[in-house]
């Protein structure tokens, strides 16, 4: 049995939740056994959930470091096996879909640092990436919305979004918590308007160029939202529960010709989309952030 390594390389991928990440997990968890012989280890959510998220609040708790460093070794032993490279899957340890949790005023994710950093500091002496989609406010939050209603009670998307600003939402002021929270980590990013082109890029440059091409794209959609159809019919109902939200999404499927919700004006969309470039623009600046594009080069195998 081969020695785990004492320094790995550790890739967060924590969503953003809605950008395909429910499909980018599938897919890697498909192509798991190919990974692991080359040497990457895929935990998927539930793992996160069952045996590190609740170290996570011990930390917040006040545990002793030393207790919680050695929580995070054991589970590295224990779902890492020998892998030098371990990818860890969680949108929640940004937030949720739930409005305190996603959104505050100006703010995507208020918690996200928070969240992060006491994962983080559970893997001391390891090399940190973090993997993060970004996506424009305008399809964004209504899909965080359909999404919410899978969890809590019925609430219109307008009630949904009150008391928050869409523009001033930043996924580049998002990525600079994240570094506060693990200053020492490298931030891989990429659109989910890109991902389809970016697919290959992308899973090289999170597995590496030897492991990244054993990833194929799943051919299928990923917890699919509400139809506009569904969203108006819930609307009408006088007091929809999860029941009738369960009864919309069956009754008035999303598909090609039945597209999600579209709440803007002509005019938000253009300001969204003005904003949505700039804060793209702007997190290219950042020194610690790699933004996968269309455009980046294709990985060279170590063996080529």
């Amino acid at each position: 049995m081969p020695t785990a390594p004492a320094r790995r390389r550790l890739v967060f991928l924590v969503g953003a939740h809605k950008t395909a990440s429910s499909h980018l997990q599938q897919s890697l968890l498909d192509a798991a056994p190919a990974l692991t012989a080359r040497g990457v280890a895929i935990l998927p959510p539930k793992v996160i959930r069952a045996d590190l998220t609740p170290v996570s609040a011990l930390v917040r708790d006040g545990i002793s470091p030393e207790i919680g460093q050695g929580a995070g070794a054991a589970f590295l032993s224990l779902h890492g096996g020998p892998a030098p490279t371990v990818v860890l899957m969680d949108e929640n340890i940004l937030g949720s879909t739930d409005r305190k949790m996603l959104m505050r005023k100006t703010r995507l994710y208020p918690w996200a640092h928070h969240r992060l950093g006491r994962i983080i500091s559970l893997f001391p002496g390891h090399d940190i990436e973090i993997g993060l989609a970004i996506r424009s406010p305008a399809t964004f939050l209504p899909s965080c919305w359909s999404e919410s209603l899978h969890h809590g009670p019925y609430e219109p998307f307008r009630r949904f979004i009150k008391g928050v600003d869409p523009l001033a939402f930043s996924w580049s002021a998002l990525a600079d918590r994240l570094h506060d929270a693990a200053p020492h980590a490298r931030i891989i990013a990429w659109r989910y308007e890109d991902y389809p082109q970016v697919f290959p890029h992308l899973t090289a440059r999170l597995l590496g160029p030897d492991a990244g091409p054993q990833v194929s794209p799943v051919d299928r959609i990923m917890r699919p939202g509400l139809s506009a159809k569904a969203a108006q019919w819930l609307g009408q109902q006088q007091t929809p529960d999860k029941d009738t939200v369960l009864a919309a999404r069956k009754r008035f499927p999303k598909q090609e010709n039945a597209p999600g919700l579209d709440p803007w004006t002509a005019s938000d969309h253009a300001a969204m989309a003005t904003a949505y470039a700039d804060d793209t623009a702007a997190l290219t600046t950042l020194p610690y952030v790699h933004l996968v594009t269309p455009d980046s080069p294709p990985a060279i195998p170590s063996d080529a």
